[in-house]
């Protein structure tokens, strides 16, 4: 791959722009996601141009992979940036501009982005600028992309064009793993017992459990008290 050159307008958008990735795989619970995690895993060790678009309901770790991704692809010395579609949209398409010198672009939110003015355009040249400097690209939607409402029809092919994988839904046991696992993340300690707890009476989709232990977290330590089902109790009004 040669070397990419970032313009000093790519490195303001940078600071800019880019969302610091919080998350990484060690946090993200595999479940039936084994393929996908394996091939984006091993696509920084290479010098091969991949696409990948991965699509699933609201708050099932698509945002999480997509940081993770990132996270990992700098620890390769490798130049990514995550970029978010709300963030995106205060803008116009010409905030990509000398984006395509990064190794990775992560665009989180695709179907978001492409609703709005100009963007569908706008990502079809830029999807054409990553494709000449051999960059590579890993978006997210809640749709397939043969299912995105686009109008431009070489813009659909293009998206339809890469690896897609739709993330499968946790199983509530996986959940369980994932809350004790991110509760000792953050330094406290979560039992099996309180997970279940909670899975069995919130909306269970991954973005809200994690909104529910930030809660937890925040009440736990300004009371200093360990958490329990009545803590839970408490705290959420259950």
């Amino acid at each position: 791959m040669a070397k990419k050159h970032l313009t000093p307008k790519g490195q303001q958008l940078t600071l800019s722009l880019g969302r610091k990735p919080r998350r990484d795989f060690d946090g993200f619970v595999v479940g039936g996601n084994a393929q996908l995690v394996a091939g984006l895993k091993a696509l920084p060790g290479t010098n091969d141009r991949g696409f990948y678009f991965v699509w699933g309901e609201q708050g099932c770790g698509k945002s999480h992979l997509l940081q993770a991704q990132c996270q990992l692809t700098t620890l390769y010395k490798k130049r990514c940036i995550y970029l978010e579609a709300e963030q995106l949209m205060e803008f116009g398409p010409e905030v990509l501009d000398g984006m395509e010198h990064f190794d990775l672009v992560c665009v989180d939110d695709m179907d978001e982005l492409i609703k709005q003015p100009g963007w569908e355009v706008g990502m079809f040249h830029f999807y054409n600028k990553l494709f000449d400097t051999n960059s590579s690209l890993l978006v997210s939607a809640k749709v397939a992309p043969r299912m995105l409402d686009i109008t431009l029809a070489d813009l659909k092919s293009r998206l339809c064009s890469g690896e897609t994988y739709q993330i499968t839904r946790l199983t509530d046991e996986a959940k369980v793993e994932l809350m004790v696992s991110s509760a000792y993340k953050r330094g406290f300690q979560l039992t099996p017992d309180v997970a279940e707890y909670i899975i069995q009476r919130s909306t269970r989709d991954v973005s809200s459990l994690e909104a529910i232990l930030d809660q937890l977290d925040a009440l736990s330590l300004s009371e200093q008290r360990l958490i329990t089902v009545p803590f839970v109790k408490k705290a959420l009004g259950w």
